[in-house]
């Protein structure tokens, strides 16, 4: 554990920022990253069980009035 907050306060040394504050920003940014899997996973789930449907490009830029 120690080799880690080591290495965070030498990269904050580097960057100008605390260990706290890069540690803090490594979490928000895990807890991003499992946030969008989890919506990717569900989104995925309700394509398969046919409750939605994917819209190839040429269709939505067709919709949206944008060049083909």
């Amino acid at each position: 554990m120690n080799a880690h907050w080591n290495k965070l306060a030498l990269n904050g040394k580097r960057v100008g920022r605390s260990r706290t504050a890069l540690a803090r920003a490594t979490w928000v940014s895990w807890l991003d990253e499992q946030e969008n899997i989890r919506i990717a996973e569900e989104r995925f789930a309700r394509l398969e069980a046919g409750k939605s449907r994917t819209y190839p490009l040429a269709e939505v830029k067709r919709e949206l009035g944008l060049s083909v």
